[in-house]
Formats: structure tokens, C-alpha cells, sequence
């Protein structure tokens, strides 16, 4: 006698309603997958970036026999970025914008090759450059340099600002545009990071504080000049409990 066992298996509606729900629970979960990995990208991006700067200064150090500060007090800034992106394998491109360039009809555009905008998104009267003496230069990676006044004897500088990303969105202060600063020791540090040869707070070393404490989610961007010592830490400027990429970025 053969004996028919009934297995036990699932019906078309249950698997329909299965489907469903995992479909709901995707879209609900893959914005908020996406928006991470986006700015662990940049996060890995921005430390690529902390790390291929410090070998280009060094370098710069043993080439030219003195640091890069030294070099644009005794010169220019815009002398010393030319020197310094010898320090790269190619350079994709070079600008001559400065704070003081204007467009084909006399319009001011200054050290704008395009437009940034504060981390809170503000777009308020095209944000330039924070370093807008010395020009811009694309390195390999697309990355954009550029560098500040030289320093005063015996300071930490210039600053140098660096787009990790190039052109691609989304384009922030203190998300994907962050400022350094070369030291006399031939280094280069997050710009308000402390250190013993520091410029002075009304210094002529671009005339910003370097209180560690100018990093806030505003649509200022001079609230913004400080977050690059919070990014390397990966720390959020004012709640201990959350950190920098996955929170104060998004503005959280």
C-alpha cells in the first residue's frame, strides 16, 4: 500500500503577502543604508586625503629644504602651491582664481572654480574658497587644492584647503571641503587642532580663530573652518554620544 504524506508548504497568498512585506521593510531601510555608506565613502576619502597630504609635505620638506610655511613667506603662497604640487605624481589641471578674479564682464567670482556651500546646505552668495591666494590645482584623484596667506615668522601655515572629492556633490563645508594646516615641523595638522606654534587668533594667518570650538551645523561657513579636527577623530563637535559621519554631518 503506498501511503501519500502531506507536506506542509506555503500558498500563493501567503507568499505574496511575504513578499510585500520585505518589500516595505527594504524601502523603509535602504535610504538610510545608502545615506551610511555615502559617507563612509567620504569619510575614507577624507583620511586618504590627511594622509596623502602629510607625505606630500614631507616630501616638500626634504626637496626644497625647508617647509612649506618657509617657502611661502619667502616667495608666495601661490609659489609654494606650484612647488607643493610637484610633490604629486600628475597634476590634472591648475586655476588662477583668487579672492580677487572676475568674470569676462568685471563681475567678482573670486576663488570660486565652483560653488561650496555651508554643511547645512546654504548657498548664500556662492561660497568661495577659504584659501583664495594662491589658486587651485586638481591632483590625480580629482582632489582640489589650494592655500591661504603665508604665515608669520615662527607660526604654523599657511592653510590649506582640500575638496576630497573634487566636483562631485555634495560640495560642503565640513562634508566632502575641509581645511588643514602646514606646521613648522613639517607636518600637517586639521586646521584648529592644537599645537605649540599656533598663529594667533587675529594673526595674519587668514584671520580666523583656531578654537577647536568653530564647528557648528550652520549656515555660516566660517562655523564650519574647524571641523576638519572632529572629522579625523570622527567625533561630534558638541554631543558625546554620537560621532561625526553618521551624525553631525547629516545634522543630527
Amino acid at each position: 500500500m503506498i501511503h501519500h504524506i502531506n507536506k506542509p508548504g506555503f500558498t500563493l497568498a501567503e507568499v505574496l503577502i511575504t513578499l510585500g512585506i520585505i518589500g516595505v521593510v527594504a524601502a523603509m531601510t535602504m535610504p538610510a543604508l545608502i545615506t551610511n555608506h555615502k559617507y563612509m565613502v567620504l569619510q575614507n576619502q577624507f583620511k586618504a586625503a590627511y594622509s596623502d597630504l602629510n607625505q606630500a609635505a614631507k616630501l616638500f620638506q626634504v626637496h626644497n629644504d625647508m617647509y612649506v610655511g618657509e617657502y611661502a613667506a619667502s616667495y608666495t603662497s601661490k609659489d609654494a602651491l606650484n612647488e607643493f604640487s610637484k610633490e604629486f605624481k600628475t597634476v590634472l589641471k591648475t586655476s588662477n582664481l583668487m579672492y580677487d578674479s572676475t568674470d569676462d564682464e568685471g563681475t567678482s567670482i573670486g576663488a570660486r572654480p565652483w560653488h561650496w556651500r555651508s554643511i547645512s546646505g546654504s548657498t548664500s552668495g556662492g561660497t568661495v574658497s577659504a584659501c583664495d591666494v594662491s589658486g587651485f590645482f586638481w591632483d590625480p584623484q580629482g582632489r582640489v587644492i589650494s592655500f591661504d596667506d603665508p604665515p608669520l615668522s615662527g607660526d604654523n601655515g599657511p592653510k590649506i584647503c582640500i575638496d576630497i572629492n573634487g566636483e562631485k556633490a555634495p560640495n560642503r563645508y565640513g562634508a566632502d571641503f575641509f581645511i588643514f594646516m602646514f606646521t613648522t615641523d613639517g607636518y600637517v595638522i586639521p586646521w584648529g587642532q592644537e599645537h605649540k606654534d599656533n598663529p594667533e587668533k587675529t594673526s595674519g594667518n587668514g584671520n580666523y580663530t583656531v578654537s577647536k570650538t568653530i564647528c557648528k551645523y550652520t549656515s555660516s561657513i566660517t562655523d564650519q573652518l574647524a571641523c576638519s579636527n572632529y572629522a579625523l577623530i570622527n567625533r561630534h563637535p558638541t554631543d558625546s554620544g554620537k560621532d561625526y559621519w553618521h551624525d553631525f554631518v547629516r545634522g543630527r
